[in-house]
């Protein structure tokens, strides 16, 4: 029953939008993103949860930890083949949210829920009629994950976890089609997976976490319609989305009483997205993709100015999974990036810590050079090309809490 009641601490409206490489969002904890999501397996925050099913038995007692995010993304993509044309801004403001709680059930025990949001997508040029339309307008991908965890302390320094995934998932996508008018498909899906992780303390003052969570397979069931492939009926379809299994190291060094130095290095087998396929009664229309793996390195800091107020602050280098003009999706314009992250804790009381958190992603420009989707293994013979630039700001607020 407590459990159940942290879990829905502090659950909002997910409307979601990518910051992280390819479609994945980092934005998990307020705490961490003011440290560029450094140290972000090795515990200090319940959020770190999220990456380490064995930080869930960071503190005795019964905790709670509630983020929520806002993401204001920026993307644009000017084509200059087969014509002219700008998308204007392709982002949506979004916001997203994420909850944690964790209850000390025996000495060495503990047991606990995650809610979060770890993929996400919310894109929609401001001029929808422009020639990149061929290639996509509205797209938006939505998932809400339960997760509940158990940890076990087997040894003083080494803690281990494990955890399921629940995850529910709907997306929309829209193109234009060859009569000029908007083909659209809607779906959802569940899908399962599980998490694991270890963490070790193997001295005074120094934490590492090792993390992991499972690839999932979403088979989006919905209907799609088009002019062009089913007559304007909407006709029964099934969207494939392969989602990558993702491994985060990350250690936490206390350097003085008042100084701590965070690391994090992540692994993201974003090679699984090949494609997105579309399957109509006929038909199987298909989106190439051919992405590689995604990597990520950050440090950050942090120093408590007093006893009531924690400072923070990060960098980042992400490796973005999208490396060639030909996976630039104009739905996810991604690419290498750079984040600049700060952020602070207040103890409002013994109970209470309060979080702020902000970044800045510099984002790589980068080519485009793509066609619309092909049907029944045929290549569309069109290729559009152009160019990309996007940039994003994140800023979240956050609550930690011991009852």
């Amino acid at each position: 029953m407590r459990l159940a009641a942290i879990g829905a601490v502090a659950l909002a409206t997910w409307s979601s939008a990518a910051s992280a490489g390819g479609f994945d969002i980092r934005e998990q904890s307020t705490v961490f993103m003011g440290s560029a999501s450094a140290g972000t397996a090795a515990g200090g925050s319940l959020g770190s949860m999220f990456w380490n099913s064995a930080a869930t038995a960071q503190f005795s007692g019964l905790n709670s930890e509630s983020a929520y995010m806002l993401v204001l993304p920026y993307a644009n993509i000017d084509f200059s083949s087969p014509a002219q044309g700008s998308s204007g801004n392709i982002g949506i403001d979004a916001t997203t949210s994420a909850s944690y709680g964790a209850y000390q059930v025996a000495k060495d025990l503990w047991v606990g829920i995650a809610i979060n949001s770890p993929f996400g997508l919310a894109t929609k040029p401001d001029n929808t009629s422009y020639i990149g339309s061929y290639l996509g307008v509205t797209s938006k991908l939505l998932t809400i994950n339960a997760n509940p965890t158990i940890a076990y302390r087997i040894a003083p320094g080494i803690t281990i976890g494990a955890g399921v995934q629940i995850e529910w998932a709907q997306t929309k996508l829209q193109f234009r089609d060859p009569t000029g008018n908007i083909a659209q498909f809607g779906g959802t899906d569940w899908a399962f997976g599980g998490t694991a992780g270890i963490t070790l303390e193997p001295a005074p003052g120094t934490t590492i976490g090792l993390g992991y969570r499972s690839q999932m397979t979403h088979d989006m069931e919905g209907t799609f319609h088009s002019v062009a492939l089913t007559a304007g009926t909407n006709v029964p379809g099934v969207a494939t989305v392969n989602l990558p299994d993702i491994v985060t190291l990350s250690g936490r060094q206390v350097i003085t009483p008042t100084t701590r130095l965070l690391g994090t290095v992540q692994w993201t087998n974003w090679s699984r997205f090949k494609d997105l396929p579309l399957d109509i009664p006929g038909h199987t229309l298909a989106v190439e993709a051919n992405w590689n793996d995604g990597w990520f390195f950050s440090v950050g800091g942090e120093y408590d100015y007093s006893p009531l107020l924690t400072l923070r602050s990060g960098v980042a280098y992400e490796i973005s999974p999208i490396d060639s003009a030909t996976g630039r999706l104009v739905q996810i314009p991604d690419n290498n990036r750079i984040w600049l992250s700060v952020g602070a804790s207040y103890k409002w009381s013994e109970s209470i810590t309060l979080d702020v958190g902000y970044s800045h992603l510099f984002i790589q420009d980068g080519g485009v050079e793509l066609s619309p989707p092909s049907v029944d293994g045929v290549p569309n013979p069109t290729t559009f090309s152009g160019t990309s630039q996007a940039a994003v700001d994140l800023f979240s607020v956050g609550m930690r809490t011991k009852w």
